[in-house]
């Protein structure tokens, strides 16, 4: 997937630099969502956010490294977050890859701000009848956050709906083994569906309106809507 075409489902996000060749492509880009849930967990609202990514191959190795900071007000908390990633994709038999990687998070205020979280991942991705699968597992390796694997199984389908404009529809179910903000919950899970409309403006701009619901049965959040709309720009 090229980075600097990809779209937020829910939020407005503006491409500000983006550049390929034929071995990187990255792009940097500024975000806003109306609310942030992260895994089913509402992290606030007015989220705002800047973040750096790039993709090549090597070594019969696609690789993907990120930089994502995010700032969100009001809601279930206020705070400020860090995010930290690089992984790797192998394809281990035709249309399988095999996707494995790190993540290090860090907080400032809310339930999470015990410093940073590592994280190893590790998943299985394919794609069925124009349908995207993929399932992860992610093993939490730091002993100040509760929970030691979050499960993660998503579904998405894109299609053309006119010249130049694409839909795509996603699903995502994700469960915690343990409650990851310690309400001395037994079972965590949450299932979200989204839709995004995506409009080619010209061959370096694209815009995107969409919307997602999570629904969740937990006392952790309520069910949200969460609405927006993208811009994007490369270079």
């Amino acid at each position: 997937m090229r980075l600097n075409n990809t779209l937020s489902v829910a939020g407005l996000s503006i491409a500000i630099i983006g550049f390929a060749n034929a071995e990187i492509e990255s792009v940097i880009s500024a975000g806003y969502n109306s609310d942030y849930v992260y895994r089913g967990v509402n992290l606030g609202e007015d989220q705002v956010s800047l973040s750096l990514d790039a993709s090549g191959s090597a070594a019969g190795l696609d690789w993907n490294v990120g930089l994502f900071h995010g700032t969100s007000q009001g809601g279930l908390v206020s705070q400020d977050e860090t995010r930290i990633s690089a992984g790797i994709t192998k394809a281990v038999q035709e249309s399988v890859d095999f996707n494995a990687g790190l993540i290090s998070t860090s907080y400032s205020g809310g339930p999470f701000a015990n410093g940073d979280r590592l994280e190893v991942y590790t998943g299985l991705s394919t794609t069925i009848a124009c349908i995207d699968l993929s399932a992860t597992a992610f093993f939490n390796t730091t002993d100040a956050y509760t929970g030691d694997v979050y499960y993660e199984i998503s579904a998405s389908y894109s299609f053309d709906v006119a010249d130049n404009v694409s839909a795509t529809l996603g699903a995502t179910y994700g469960n915690w083994d343990e409650d990851p903000v310690a309400l001395g919950l037994d079972d965590v899970d949450f299932l979200s569906l989204s839709a995004a409309l995506n409009i080619s403006l010209d061959d370096n701009i694209s815009a995107s309106v969409g919307v997602t619901h999570v629904i969740t049965d937990t006392a952790i959040t309520e069910d949200e809507t969460v609405i927006g709309a993208s811009l994007s720009f490369g270079l």
